[in-house]
């Protein structure tokens, strides 16, 4: 391989590390500069919009949602107590007028099983009204919406934007009182406030948490405070460069756009040590610490530079997705991560210094790591083999992975809205329903009714249709807007291709737009996994490239694929193993993961091309150390409430740990020049 201690920018790095107060002063400066372009955040509760990377798909929902006259929707689930069936709908009858009252555009449903029907099933008014659910249960013809276990009404409104809080703060006024067990409020704006409040504990309990923890672990590897400096530089620099980015760029916080600040603040953090360790080992060979940090500074400096590179190229190959998230979270982190190696790179100095001149005497990296070295060493054939194998398997789990993107996986788990969401765990069809819109060629009314009529009741009598409703459309004459409750996901497409056969045999020009959750969803599965690949294509041939176009060699370029692909295919295969589908956020988990481990190997390359070892040198305690601080701030964000960020920072530390291993043992073996030599 080509050693590139030749190119002139290296020369730079020198002059930087003889001019150590200039260069932090500098990197201070700038930091204070980014520092007065923070505003303050703006948290994001509900992204919904965003997330559709269909725009057929939206518009049809919107034009849907705008014929029911009601943008927003309130759910309220109740457990009945021992109560009779007329005290439960004498209250229920109250909470509807009252709701009713609000505004002309309000509408209740579920709760309209009038008293005088009851004799329809053999009850009295003054029976519990827990033998009424059970009857409701085996009759879906009923309006009144139960669910499948018959133990809770389930209390449908929708009304305008406008009175959304005026209907929930009702709602949590009403005297619930002895009639109900228990009761649950489930509202638009009280998601947004959930996933909100939320998205700020995450913020106020993640960052100083992660930053405490690495930082101690700092302190166990080195064993000396003042090799804290420079991490915890690098560690203030990656929060201010990342908010002050969230205010320039104009981009909201929400549960993707929330996942650059753990990645940018652990990346920093990491690449930091990699000074740390090369300066102990390189101040016993120098005669003076200014050499040392000279030295240090030319060595380090490239293979810094260039890892921070491709991390951030993997990032901003994001940028090319559909969903507006994952694109600002691509661009910003690539931005914040080539800022903070700016300020680094220009505060190593100074403070390489100071730990070096701490005590007089050379500060020497700790050695804990030297069995983990000598094992590596003596096992490197038989590890390698065995990740080969592990990577083969993984990549045929490959085919079988589904990309499903489940709603309550961005919900927080301990907000109230998720915890009444778990009552109603298996209910999915309500929180899904098929909104289908239908309307006739012509100015003939009573065509359009006979076939909105005709339309409903070839709906009503499919398997799986709990309830089906039809109601003019609001500012569109001769149209009419359905709505239908399945009993389970399984039976939409075939609801789907009845309603196109019916549709296409009816008279005067029927036509029939639908929507619902379940297809947006489906929509971004498909739209997530096609940008994955053409963001994995990019990234893949940029990165390699680069390592192409530094080092000149193949052998080098194919070496770090392998050693790259293994823990690629290993989450691949975990992720089969364990059975859980990939979501709109974990998805893009292996862009996030190839930008991240890619650098162990750069870092390996450069070492071997300047003629060293690897087993047993600083190269392979920093590499050690540096992905143990990253998993260390990964594995922390298992603290999230967000189903979502949990699984991100799981899969995320597995490549990694995946990664160092594989670096440590395949990649040495494929870059040995000649039989025997040194590893």
């Amino acid at each position: 391989m080509r050693y590139t201690t030749g190119h002139r920018w290296i020369e730079l790095l020198g002059w930087l590390a003889d001019r150590p107060q200039a260069s932090a002063i500098a990197a201070t400066l700038l930091l204070a500069l980014v520092a007065a372009l923070i505003r303050p955040p703006v948290i994001e509760g509900l992204m919904v919009d965003q997330l559709s990377g269909s725009t057929e798909r939206l518009e049809i929902a919107r034009r849907i949602t705008a014929a029911t006259g009601a943008t927003s929707v309130a759910v309220v689930i109740v457990s009945p107590a021992n109560a009779s069936i007329a005290a439960t709908f004498d209250d229920l009858a109250a909470l509807r007028m009252r709701l009713l009252a609000l505004d002309d555009g309000i509408a209740v449903r579920s709760i309209d099983a009038a008293r005088e029907q009851l004799f329809l099933y053999g009850l009295t008014p003054d029976r519990p009204v827990t033998e009424l659910l059970a009857v409701l249960r085996d009759n879906p013809q009923s309006t009144t919406i139960v669910n499948t276990a018959a133990t809770r009404f389930l209390i449908v409104i929708t009304a305008p934007e406008s009175q959304e809080q005026h209907v929930t703060g009702l709602l949590e006024a009403h005297d619930w009182g002895s009639t109900y067990a228990e009761h649950a409020v489930l509202a638009r704006a009280q998601l947004e406030h959930d996933v909100a409040a939320g998205l700020r504990k995450d913020l106020r309990l993640l960052l100083p948490v992660i930053v405490a923890a690495t930082l101690a672990a700092v302190f166990l590897a080195f064993g000396y405070w003042r090799a804290l400096l420079l991490p915890l530089f690098a560690s203030v620099a990656s929060v201010v460069v990342l908010f002050s980015l969230f205010s320039t760029m104009v981009v909201t916080i929400n549960l993707v756009t929330l996942l650059a600040l753990p990645i940018v603040l652990v990346v920093g953090l990491a690449n930091s040590c990699h000074f740390l360790a090369k300066s102990g080992s390189v101040r016993d060979s120098q005669s003076s610490v200014n050499a040392a940090v000279r030295l240090t500074m030319r060595r380090v400096g490239p293979p810094f530079f260039f890892s921070t590179l491709t991390t951030a190229i993997a990032l901003a190959s994001l940028g090319f997705n559909e969903f507006a998230p994952i694109a600002s979270l691509g661009l910003l982190s690539a931005v914040a991560l080539l800022v903070v190696f700016l300020l680094v790179l220009l505060a190593a100095p100074l403070s390489l210094r100071w730990y070096l001149q701490g005590s007089g005497k050379s500060m020497r990296r700790s050695h804990r790591y030297a069995a983990l070295s000598r094992w590596l060493g003596l096992w490197r054939k038989h590890i390698s083999a065995a990740l080969l194998v592990a990577m083969l398997l993984g990549a045929a789990a490959i085919p079988f992975i589904t990309v499903k993107s489940e709603p309550r996986a961005f919900f927080p788990d301990a907000a109230p809205f998720s915890s009444a969401l778990r009552l109603f765990e298996r209910e999915f069809y309500f929180f899904s329903p098929l909104r289908v819109l239908v309307s006739v060629d012509g100015n003939d009314p009573l065509v359009a009714l006979r076939s909105a009529g005709a339309l409903r009741d070839a709906v009503n009598g499919q398997d799986g249709i709990r309830q089906v409703t039809m109601a003019p459309a609001v500012g569109q004459p001769g149209a009419y807007v359905l709505t239908a409750l399945l009993a389970n996901e399984s039976y939409l497409d075939a609801l789907l291709e009845h309603i196109d056969s019916i549709a296409a045999i009816s008279q005067g020009g029927v036509s029939a737009v639908y929507s619902s959750p379940s297809l947006v969803y489906g929509d971004i599965d498909r739209q997530a996994m096609s940008s994955l690949l053409r963001s994995l294509g990019w990234s893949v041939g940029l990165i390699f490239g680069a390592i192409l176009l530094v080092f000149r060699s193949l052998r080098a370029v194919l070496s770090a694929m392998l050693a790259n692909a293994v823990p690629l295919m290993l989450v691949c295969g975990t992720v089969w193993l364990v059975g859980n589908p990939l979501n709109l956020v974990t998805v893009f988990v292996f862009l996030v993961a190839l930008g991240v481990v890619v650098d162990d190997s750069i870092h390996i390359l450069f070492w071997r091309a300047a003629g060293d070892t690897v087993s047993g040198s600083s190269i392979e305690f920093s590499v050690l150390l540096s992905t143990l601080l990253l998993c260390l701030g990964l594995m922390l964000c298992q603290l999230s409430d967000f189903p979502t960020t949990r699984l991100f920072a799981a899969y995320c530390a597995l490549a990694l740990v995946g990664a160092v291993i594989s670096n440590l043992t395949v990649l040495p073996l494929m870059l040995r020049a000649r039989a025997g030599a040194p590893t």
